[in-house]
């Protein structure tokens, strides 16, 4: 089922809230997972140990919805400097596993792919981390994630853009994708899209969803403004 909050919504206050519960509830998550992990310890049966497994698969998963939780509520200091928008793309697909990594195909301009950024390449790669891994959560099992970098509309800027060939289902879904703590996904907090879209302001550039029909699938486009 859909969460979502209203679009009246005050950032800063979500903001802090957020690192609030992090905080709080990492604390507990911790517990579990070593409490659960001197269980496994005295456990005698293979079914006993396998529910203690599922016990830490689930922390574990608690876990990564705290990070997501922790960044949002974090302030963004971007540390910029001079890199290549060819080499900050081609870095994109290291921490992405083997076999998505298969169903990812990467375009770059050549003469784009040249061009220089003054930009945080750690905070930008993160931002593209989530259209990636959007992209390929919403596509087919053997369906193609298509990474293009070319030049955009906006004079002085580069475009990156992620395709799939799914589709967002939901009316205005190009405002409401953005909202925090929006998702239909019951394992996902709902807060990449809000991030990567604050990672792209920080650079005076965006993010926004620019195609989303059932022809043409689904494509999400990071613009950022070239070193001048």
């Amino acid at each position: 089922m859909p969460v979502s909050i209203q679009n009246d919504y005050d950032p800063e206050a979500l903001a802090q809230l957020a690192q609030v519960l992090a905080h709080r509830l990492r604390g507990l998550v911790a517990g579990i997972e070593g409490y659960t992990d001197l269980l496994a310890d005295s456990l005698m049966s293979r079914d006993q140990r396998e529910l203690a497994l599922k016990i830490m698969e689930g922390a574990a998963r608690i876990e990564s919805v705290l990070a997501d939780l922790q960044l949002y509520g974090e302030t963004v200091k971007p540390v910029m400097q001079p890199v290549q928008v060819k080499e900050l793309v081609s870095a994109l697909l290291t921490p992405i596993a083997d076999e998505d990594c298969e169903r990812i195909e990467i375009h770059v301009d050549a003469s784009e792919g040249r061009r220089m950024l003054q930009a945080d390449p750690h905070l930008v790669r993160q931002a593209l981390l989530v259209l990636v891994q959007n992209a390929l959560e919403a596509t087919r099992r053997a369906g193609t994630v298509r990474i293009e970098v070319t030049s955009a509309d906006v004079p002085h800027q580069i475009e990156i853009s992620v395709w799939n060939d799914g589709l967002i289902g939901v009316e205005n879904a190009e405002h409401v994708v953005f909202v925090p703590f929006y998702t239909t996904k019951t394992h996902n907090l709902g807060v990449g899209l809000s991030i990567a879209r604050r990672i792209a302001q920080l650079h005076n550039g965006s993010v926004d969803l620019t195609v989303n029909s059932v022809e043409d699938g689904v494509r999400f486009s990071l613009q950022l403004p070239v070193a001048q």
